[in-house]
């Protein structure tokens, strides 16, 4: 390690405003700093998502919006386990503000429009693959016993909602970017002065080929649960040009499925609350879909 970072650690401290959540580190050489993050054998699906965005940051165009990549390590360390470790250049950075004030809010959905505008490398997979669009039909088929607790709405709604997600090839392909899995916790500010701020994206461990809207869909349940206005009044400050809105409210139904089929889910190790929060997540989409589909 101290080969990568050019010198032996002299000190570390959390990025502003990740204290609580351990995401990442400054880590001070007698020569250099670097923000890190750095995952140990206590969660190993962590560690995998970080070596898959390792090799797909290798494929994705350099004008992404991502903080500079530096180095990445995954050794297994005597005694200690494997550890993986991705480190950025140290960038004037910081975590969206909590609860999401305005410019914030504006520069994450903002960054989701921006790379969807982005081509797609032809190595990445299709959309369609990653996100589960026929969960509605699975729910239909099995009916899960959790599923009436999700709202008294969906009781007799999803052989409708099958029927609207079977849409997803028409509404939902492309051959735009869709970085797919941006959350609070996976953008990063950078505060520009006179109140410009703008927002890049960490957390490329499943992008994807697909509508240039995508990640909107996919962001705008993630920010109501943490306390933004609902995605209709967010989409009237940032409007999605020329998108088709029943192509819209087909993405809404797919994405609002594979959350709920998503939350009823085992959770994964080294990560017991992911479903707790997808299936908040969930709740949003639903309330989300009630709203466009009018009932």
């Amino acid at each position: 390690m101290s080969e990568t970072l050019g010198g032996r650690v002299i000190g570390s401290a959390p990025l502003a405003g990740t204290e609580s959540s351990g995401q990442l580190e400054v880590l001070q050489t007698a020569s250099s700093r670097w923000i890190v993050r750095a995952v140990g054998p206590e969660a190993p699906v962590t560690q995998d998502r970080l070596a898959a965005e390792e090799a797909f940051l290798a494929l994705l165009p350099d004008d992404v919006p991502t903080p500079p990549r530096e180095w990445f390590v995954d050794e297994v360390l005597p005694g200690a386990g494997r550890w993986v470790a991705l480190g950025y250049r140290d960038e004037p950075v910081r975590p969206p503000r909590d609860p999401w004030d305005e410019a914030d809010l504006a520069a994450a959905v903002e960054l989701a429009i921006q790379i969807g505008t982005l081509d797609a490398p032809p190595e990445l997979p299709d959309a369609l693959d990653v996100i589960d669009v026929g969960a509605w039909a699975t729910l239909a088929a099995t009916r899960p016993a959790g599923l009436s607790a999700f709202t008294p709405w969906l009781v007799d709604k999803v052989e409708h909602l099958a029927d609207i997600a079977g849409h997803a090839p028409e509404a939902m392909s492309g051959k735009n970017l869709v970085h797919g899995a941006l959350r609070r916790e996976s953008i990063m500010i950078t505060d520009h002065g006179w109140d410009a701020t703008s927002a890049h994206a960490v957390d490329w461990f499943m992008p994807s080929r697909g509508a240039a809207f995508l990640d909107v869909v996919l962001l705008l349940p993630y920010l109501r649960v943490d306390g933004a206005p609902p995605p209709e009044v967010v989409l009237d400050r940032h409007p999605l040009a020329g998108v088709d809105p029943e192509a819209l409210t087909c993405a809404v139904a797919a994405v609002a499925g594979a959350l709920v089929l998503g939350s009823m889910q085992p959770p994964e190790p080294g990560m017991p609350h992911e479903r707790a929060v997808q299936r908040e997540a969930a709740h949003a989409a639903l309330e989300w879909l009630r709203t466009r589909l009018g009932n």
